[in-house]
Order: C-alpha cells, then structure tokens, then sequence
C-alpha cells in the first residue's frame, strides 16, 4: 500500500476510534413525520410521486412576511475573520421544538478587493464541533474575488439544543426525524440561494460531505450556476450502512430490524441516485477522495454517475486527510468559476 493511501486511511480509522460509542441520546418512540407514523413501506408509497418532483416536497417553507436576513454585529467572529466576513441571522423557514434551532447564523464573507459577481453557498459536513475549518475555506474564497456565504446546519454548532452533542440530533437511527432534518437544511439553502440572486450575478454551492446531500436537494429544486459536491455520496442507506462513522446507527437499525434495503428505500427521497437526475446546475465539478472510508468512494462515483459524469477531480485524500487538500480545492473552485464566466 503507498504511503499516502496508509497516512490517509490511518487518519480515518483514527476519526472513527474517536467517535466509537458515540450516538444519538434521543430515542423517539414513535418516529413521525410530519406528525404521523409510517412504516416504511408505507412512506415510500406515499412519497415516491416526488421522485419526479423534488421540488414538491422541499417546497418553499417561508412564511408569509418574507425572509429578513438580519446583521448582528461582528463580536462573536474571531478576530481573524474581522473585516472579512459579516454575522447574520435569520428564521428558520421549518420551526422545530427547539428554539435555538430556528435561528440560523449565517456567515458573510466577501471579497475584500472589489464587489463580487458571484456568491458561493457552502453547506458544511455532520457533526463539526465548530467551523474554522469551513471560515478558512469561505475566507480564501474571498481572497481569490469570490464571495462565499457558511451556513450552520440543523442542530449544529449554535444550534445543538442544550445537553446534545454537534450534530447528535441531525442524522441519527431516528430515520424519519432525519429526513424532516434534511429537508429542513435544504429550505434554508434554498431560501438563501434565492435572496442572493437579489445581490450577483452568478450563484452557487459547495456541498462538504453530507452537507452534499442537501447542496445537491437544493439543486434539484432551483436553478444554480455553479455545484460543488466535496466528499460526497449518494445511495444514502448503503452509504450509512458501510461509512465509518455511522456504525452507531447501522447498529441500532439492526437491533430493531431494519436492514441496509429497508433504509435506501425509506431515504430514497433525499438521496441523489434517485433525484441527482433533476439537477439543475449550469456547471458542476465534483471532488472526490479516493481513500475514503467515511463517505466510501464507491458512493462518491456513484453520485458522479447519478450528476451524468461532470468534471471531476479524484483527490488522493481520505475523508480526514482532505485537511491537507482543501486550499488546492478552494484555488481550483475559483479557477474553474473564473473560467466558466469568462
């Protein structure tokens, strides 16, 4: 085995050392959507019409007053991101029980040279303790001319309701209350991506690991220039079933009887095999890590497959040793978007 690949996959088996033992400390009995219970069967069934029209069922969630993106001051940056992003806030257009939950900081960040004719979105991966790894990113965005917008997902960060872990609540065995978590996500992204049509010219997404499920949901329903999926997959049941990180849910699934089949078909609705065909990105170029073992690689081409074959770069990364690959990744994001506008 080359050293890269050993060093790469190392770091990976390392991750998931220290996550071993890790899950979700909520258990709901029953599992709703929506306020109903389903059998899987059942959900399929009644929600498999919109495999032919995502849009439906990620549908615009905003109230009736509007969306009000809300400047809060720059106290809670760090100072190294000072004059260079922007804090925000804004509701949430699916309220949950949690309060914290339904409001979301949004990160501005803008190119310090001159006004920007592109925004990128960036939808960050599961579990992030915190996002310095994604401002570094969003900031050498900036830095090469391009604005760059970080959001916080659903039960991350600020969001983590008092008592739970990063992410806990986000993807978890509880399978239908992940779904109303994605499609929660991808109404916030989807209700960013059309304010910010209001403020460039070009508007896109980055989509980092399984912030790529809901970057791509969103792509499936509104039109965007550009789709960077990062480290991501699809065929969501065999993804959780075989990833590093998920053997938690894979092993609570089990304990009550759901197999591997059983969740791609109940996820299939927020699963890009199905609905990558909708996509509705003007130019896509994915990045893939070949070592990986947290998003296995198999369900990276997969989604590669599913988005038709677009550009792609194979990066010589696992999932955790992608740190030392993400700035040729932000330089080639803006490469290629500088080439694709002219």
């Amino acid at each position: 085995m080359p050293l890269t690949e050993l060093f790469a996959r190392t770091m990976d088996n390392l991750l998931a050392l220290a996550n071993r033992g890790k899950q979700c400390r909520k258990q709901l009995d029953p599992d709703l959507f929506d306020g109903r219970a389903y059998s899987i069967e059942e959900f399929y069934q009644e929600h498999k019409p919109y495999f032919d029209q995502p849009a439906e069922f990620f549908r615009d969630f905003a109230s009736p007053d509007g969306f009000h993106l809300r400047e809060v001051g720059n106290g809670n940056l760090p100072n190294r991101l000072r004059g260079v992003a922007k804090l925000c806030h804004f509701e949430s257009p699916l309220h949950t029980e949690y309060p914290e939950n339904n409001l979301v900081p949004f990160k501005w960040f803008k190119a310090p040279q001159e006004r920007s004719s592109t925004m990128l979105l960036f939808a960050p991966g599961w579990g992030r303790h915190e996002q310095g790894f994604e401002e570094d990113m969003c900031a050498r965005l900036a830095h090469h001319g391009i604005d760059a917008g970080l959001l916080t997902k659903p039960f991350h960060q600020q969001r983590a309701p008092a008592g739970s872990r990063s992410g806990e609540y986000f993807i978890s065995p509880n399978v239908f209350w992940t779904i109303a978590n994605f499609r929660q996500f991808t109404a916030e992204i989807l209700l960013l991506l059309r304010h910010m049509r209001n403020h460039y010219n070009y508007v896109g997404l980055i989509g980092l690991s399984s912030g790529g499920f809901q970057a791509g949901l969103a792509s499936d329903c509104e039109e965007v220039d550009f789709l960077f999926p990062v480290m991501t997959g699809s065929v969501m049941g065999s993804l959780t079933w075989h990833g590093l990180l998920t053997r938690e849910i894979r092993h609570a699934l089990e304990l009550r009887g759901v197999t591997e089949a059983d969740l791609n078909k109940l996820w299939s609705i927020t699963d890009q095999a199905v609905l990558g065909r909708h996509c509705r990105a003007r130019f896509c170029k994915q990045y893939i890590s070949v070592y990986d073992r947290v998003v296995p690689t198999e369900y990276q081409m997969k989604l590669w497959e599913a988005y038709g074959k677009p550009d792609r770069s194979l990066m010589q990364s696992s999932h955790c040793s992608f740190y030392f690959s993400r700035h040729a990744v932000i330089d080639d994001i803006a490469q290629y978007v500088r080439r694709c506008i002219g």
